[in-house]
């Protein structure tokens, strides 16, 4: 009989990555625990917008394996969806009304024209929209709207629902949650990781998957090289409308706002690079007010409900780390922006390699390996 601090696998993080991969890797039948340092679903996860949007992402850039992966992820959003919404009882408010780009003067205008081109080259789906188009979608925006380009493609979800269903999910599918107590350090037998230790207990398991996002680099500190991923910090403000001011998320060159059913908006975001320091700033609330004030002048008659910091977990190259770092070891986490959107993809990526070892997807561009120090061949000599 093997011990109660056995398991098949053991996931570190508690977030929307790592509750996707618990759940999936459960269906399969295989004991899973899943550790986290905190509460389940409160860090990055808590603080995104929610946004399913490829297109978005790679606006000006629509082409790669990176731009791929997030469309397949979207692809799978429905069916995950739904499952989800079914097992658990509980919506996740999934939008499909797509996402408005938004150009207030001649520079960005050509900016936009620039990015409409790319999209259309690549195949995809973007309209084109005049002043008046975009008034015609959504009548709030302000006169100041010389045009824009519209993404019917691109999605949304209210993040925190889809998290606390996905823990729920898990638990029903009988993963065995460990909460408060952050994973220490990782635990070998020669060159195999078989499980992690905490300050409370060691646990066991053949296969252990690193999602702790911005905190992956912590879970073996005394092992180089750890995971290369630090935190960004993000700040989004909350406001509260009397009616509906939007039906799309909208972006203009300085802010997005994105419009939840219960009639929030969640005006974001920025981007910096301070460590674990999480504080919501003057500055920050000022400049993105000012922005969404710019485009949306309505938002004066809005109440503030509240404001708040994340950590993004980043990368180098601002690519997520998917695959076997070594023996025993899988890592799953650096998912930046993206973290929402590819839940999906990363989960069924993390299920076949456990369970196959071989993947659907050529998961090369992000294996963690490609971060390792360039090795010299025989017969080469540093210069």
């Amino acid at each position: 009989m093997r011990s109660p601090k056995t398991s098949d696998v053991i996931v570190i993080g508690g977030g929307i990555i790592g509750c996707a991969i618990a759940y999936a890797v459960a269906k399969e039948g295989l004991r899973v625990r899943l550790i986290e340092r905190g509460e389940p679903g409160r860090e990055a996860s808590h603080a995104a917008a929610g946004m399913l949007a490829p297109q978005s992402e790679a606006l000006h850039e629509p082409r790669g394996p990176f731009f791929e992966l997030c469309r397949a992820s979207l692809q799978l959003y429905p069916d995950f969806v739904a499952e989800i919404e079914a097992v658990t009882g509980l919506s996740v408010d999934y939008r499909r009304e797509g996402t408005l780009f938004l150009a207030s003067d001649f520079t960005e205008g050509e900016i936009l024209a620039a990015a409409y081109e790319k999209q259309k080259a690549a195949g995809l789906t973007v309209e084109d929209l005049t002043a008046e188009d975009v008034r015609h979608l959504e009548p709030a925006l302000s006169g100041a709207i010389q045009m824009g380009l519209f993404l019917p493609e691109d999605h949304q979800v209210d993040n925190r629902k889809l998290t606390d269903a996905l823990v729920l999910a898990a638990q029903r599918q009988g993963v065995d949650l460990v909460t408060g107590w952050p994973v220490l350090g990782l635990v070998r037998e020669g060159d195999r990781v078989v499980g992690v230790r905490t300050n409370r207990e060691r646990y066991a398991a053949a296969v252990t998957v690193n999602c702790a996002g911005a905190w992956a680099a912590t879970v073996d500190p005394e092992r180089y090289p750890s995971p290369p991923v630090k935190p960004i910090r993000g700040q989004i403000l909350v406001l509260q409308t009397r009616a509906p001011l939007l039906e799309h998320v909208v972006h203009s060159a300085h802010c997005y706002i994105v419009p939840r059913r219960d009639g929030r908006l969640l005006i974001g975001s920025t981007m910096e690079d301070v460590g674990y320091e999480r504080r919501v700033t003057a500055e920050a609330l000022l400049r993105l007010l000012a922005a969404a004030r710019h485009v949306l002048p309505a938002i004066e008659q809005c109440t503030f409900v509240e404001a708040w910091a994340g950590f993004r977990p980043d990368t180098p190259d601002h690519l997520p780390i998917l695959g076997e770092a070594e023996p025993g070891l899988l890592i799953a986490t650096g998912h930046f922006r993206n973290g929402i959107l590819l839940a999906p993809i990363t989960a069924r990526l993390i299920v076949e390699l456990i369970i196959s070892g071989r993947t659907s997807r050529d998961l090369a561009p992000f294996h963690p390996h490609r971060f390792r120090p360039h090795t010299l061949n025989e017969g080469e000599r540093e210069t």
